[in-house]
């Protein structure tokens, strides 16, 4: 569609783009995107493999918010009174007397390991 001589609707690409001379993106912030409720957020290292069908891996670390109530399908951290540790389950597979300590919101997979 033209307005006039000026083309409307198009815009033209050239090269690659520089991301520092875009002033419209606004900076990333893991915090913002990851947490909803910062007082009640901890992070948790997992062990064990029992959730590589849902992309979870030995050492990714979860974050859990404890402010936010457990819907039926969420992944939960929760008490074990048997081994006296945490576990994480989904919710709607857990007995009524489970203590559930918060929600999963998100998990970490890191690809490559930043250490020594």
């Amino acid at each position: 569609m033209r307005d006039g001589e000026h083309v409307v609707g198009v815009s033209v690409h050239a090269g690659f783009p520089n991301p520092a001379a875009d002033k419209s993106l606004g900076s990333l912030d893991l915090n913002q995107l990851l947490i909803q409720h910062a007082a009640s957020t901890f992070l948790f290292r997992l062990r064990g493999n029992d959730w590589e069908d849902l992309g979870i891996f030995d050492e990714d670390i979860a974050i859990v918010d404890r402010a936010l109530g457990a819907r039926k399908n969420d992944l939960v951290i929760w008490w074990e009174n048997q081994t006296d540790g945490f576990a994480i389950s989904k919710y709607k597979d857990l007995e009524a007397d489970a203590n559930v300590w918060g929600v999963v919101t998100s998990v970490i997979h890191q690809l490559r390991n930043t250490g020594a």
